[in-house]
C-alpha cells in the first residue's frame, strides 16, 4: 500500500520567540513591578550611568532586601533587563557580569591562609567548606537565581548560546562561558531526561519545532514530514521537565529489511510502507541538536543508546542497528589538501591529478554520474579521509565519525551517490557511510577509539585503501 500523498505545502518558518519571555507572568502581577525595578535604562547601555544602575540590579539579586519572594522578583526583573536589551546592550550585560562580579582574590587569599594556619584537624572541614564557598564566583551565583525560576533553564540556555557567538570577540566573556556550561552540565544530566516518541499525531507546535531544528536532511513539506513518521519511520527525542515543550536533540529512524544505501530512497515517499514488525535494521539517519546554548554538552550518544535498548525490547525481529550518515568535511578537505600533500595521490596509488579530481567535483554539482575511474578515485580518498585523516586529539577529524566511532560503532561501507542533494554533492561528492552499531562490541570498539585511537572498520572499507 502506497504512503498517503499529501499536497506539499510551503513551511512558514516559526519565528524564534524565547520562552523566556513569560517570566512577566511569573508571580502574578509582577509585571509593573519589573519595568519599575528597570527604570530608565536604555537599551544599549548607552552610558556610564546605564552601566551603575546594572551593578546595582545586579548587586540587588545577590544582597535582596526581603525574603525569598524578594529574591525571585529581582531574579525576574533581571532576565527581562536583559532580554529588553538591544544587541549592544546584552554585550554590555555581559561584559558585565563576566568583568565586575569575579571572586574577591583577596579574600581567597585570606582564606587559605588561615587554612594553612590551622592545626586542629577537626576543623579542616570547616576551612575547605569556606574556601570552597569563596571561590563561587558572585555572577555564579546570580546566575543560579535563574534555575529556580519556571523558564531559568531556557534562559541559561539561550544566555549561553548569545555568549558562545561573542567569546571569540570578547574574551572575558570565557569564564562566564565556562560557568554557563558548568550550570548545564549539572542541570542537563542524562537522568533528569525523559525519552519521548513523537508521531504524526504529536502537537502540531511540536511537529513544526521538527520542522525548523531538522539539521541533516531538510523537511520540505508537511508531507515530507508525514513520511518520516509513518509507520516504518520513527522519531525520538530527549525532553527536559523545566522545558517541557522543546525537545533538546531528536533522532530520525527507518526500519527496513536492510542496510539502506541512498538517503533519496530512503525519504521517497512514493515507496510502499514496511511493516515494522518484520523489519531488521534500524537505520538512524538523522540526528539534530536544537539548543545553541547546549553545545559541547554530549547527548547524543546517550539518546542512540536509550533508542537502541527501546527498540530491542519492541521489535524482537531487529537484528542491525546502524546508520546511514553525511561526511560532511569531506570535499572541504579534499581541496584544502590535494595541492599541499604532494604525496598523497601516489601513496594512494591514484592516476588522476589533483586538477582531474577537483575538475570531477565541479562536475557532479551539474551531472551525478561520471567514470567508473573516477567513482573508485572518490571512494578511496574518502576511505582515506575517514580511516587516516586525524584532528589534534589523534582521533578522527570528521565530526561525524569521531561522535560515531566516540559511542562504540564502527565503519561498515561507503555508498556512492548516497545524498545527491546540492547539501550532499557539495559536503561529500554525494557519499554517505553507514556506522554498524554491534551491540556486543560497542564498549570493546569505544575504549579502543577513545583510549589506543583504533578505528574499527569493515574489510570491505579498508581494502580501498590497498587496492
Amino acid at each position: 500500500m502506497t504512503k498517503e500523498s499529501l499536497v506539499k505545502t510551503d513551511i512558514v518558518k516559526v519565528e524564534d520567540k524565547k520562552a523566556v519571555r513569560s517570566f512577566f507572568k511569573i508571580l502574578g502581577g509582577v509585571a509593573d513591578a519589573v519595568r519599575s525595578w528597570i527604570g530608565n535604562i536604555s537599551p544599549d547601555l548607552s552610558n556610564s550611568r546605564d552601566i551603575d544602575s546594572l551593578v546595582l540590579k545586579m548587586n540587588e539579586c545577590l544582597n535582596p532586601k526581603g525574603g525569598e519572594v524578594s529574591a525571585r522578583k529581582n531574579a525576574v526583573s533581571l532576565g527581562n533587563l536583559y532580554l529588553s536589551l538591544s544587541e549592544k546592550g546584552k554585550i554590555k550585560f555581559l561584559q558585565t557580569l563576566a568583568e565586575k562580579f569575579n571572586p574577591n582574590k583577596v579574600e581567597i587569599d585570606e582564606k587559605i591562609k588561615e587554612y594553612k594556619k590551622n592545626q586542629d584537624p577537626e576543623l579542616n572541614y570547616k576551612f575547605e567548606q569556606d574556601l570552597i564557598k569563596i571561590l563561587e564566583s558572585p555572577r555564579s551565583k546570580i546566575l543560579k537565581q535563574f534555575i529556580s525560576l519556571p523558564e531559568g533553564l531556557k534562559f541559561i540556555v539561550d544566555m549561553r548560546s548569545d555568549v558562545l557567538k561573542l567569546k571569540n570577540q570578547y574574551r572575558s566573556l570565557n569564564p562566564l562561558e565556562n560557568e554557563l556550561k558548568n550550570i548545564l552540565y549539572t542541570w542537563v544530566d542524562v537522568d533528569l531526561l525523559d525519552l519521548r516518541q513523537i508521531t504524526w499525531d504529536s502537537p502540531a507546535s511540536l511537529l513544526e519545532k521538527l520542522i525548523k531544528y531538522e539539521a541533516v536532511h531538510k523537511i520540505s513539506s508537511w508531507g515530507d514530514l508525514k513520511n518520516r513518521l509513518d509507520s516504518d519511520r520513527l522519531c525520538f527525542a530527549f525532553f527536559h521537565y523545566k522545558i517541557p515543550n522543546e525537545p533538546l536533540i531528536f533522532v530520525e529512524v527507518a526500519l527496513v529489511d536492510k542496510i539502506a544505501d541512498s538517503i533519496q530512497h530512503l525519504l521517497d515517499e512514493s515507496v510502499p510502507s514496511n511493516d515494522p514488525s518484520s523489519a531488521s535494521t534500524a537505520i538512524f539517519y538523522s540526528i539534530s541538536s536544537t539548543q545553541a546554548g547546549l553545545s559541547g554538552i554530549s547527548l547524543g550518544n546517550f539518546l542512540i543508546k536509550r533508542v537502541v535498548e527501546k527498540l530491542s525490547q519492541e521489535f524482537k525481529s531487529i537484528k542491525t542497528y546502524a546508520t546511514l550518515s553525511p561526511i560532511p568535511g569531506f570535499t572541504k578537505w579534499l581541496k584544502n589538501n590535494l595541492n599541499q600533500d604532494v604525496t598523497l595521490l601516489g601513496k594512494l596509488n591514484i592516476k588522476q591529478s589533483s586538477a582531474e579530481i577537483l575538475e570531477s567535483i565541479e562536475q557532479l554539482k551539474t551531472n551525478v554520474g561520471c567514470t567508473n575511474e573516477t567513482k573508485q578515485c572518490m571512494l578511496k580518498l574518502c576511505a582515506y579521509y575517514l580511516l587516516k585523516v586525524k584532528n589534534n586529539s589523534g582521533g578522527a577529524y570528521d565530526p561525524v565519525a569521531h561522535f560515531h566511532l566516540s559511542n562504540g560503532a564502527s565503519i561498515k561501507q561507503l555508498n556512492w551517490m548516497a545524498d545527491t542533494s546540492e547539501k550532499g554533492i557539495s559536503q561529500s561528492a554525494g557519499m554517505m557511510v553507514n556506522y554498524l552499531y554491534e551491540l556486543p562490541k560497542i564498549d570493546n570498539n569505544h575504549e579502543n577509539y577513545m583510549v589506543n585511537k583504533m578505528i574499527s572498520c569493515s574489510k570491505k572499507v579498508s581494502s580501498m585503501l590497498k587496492e
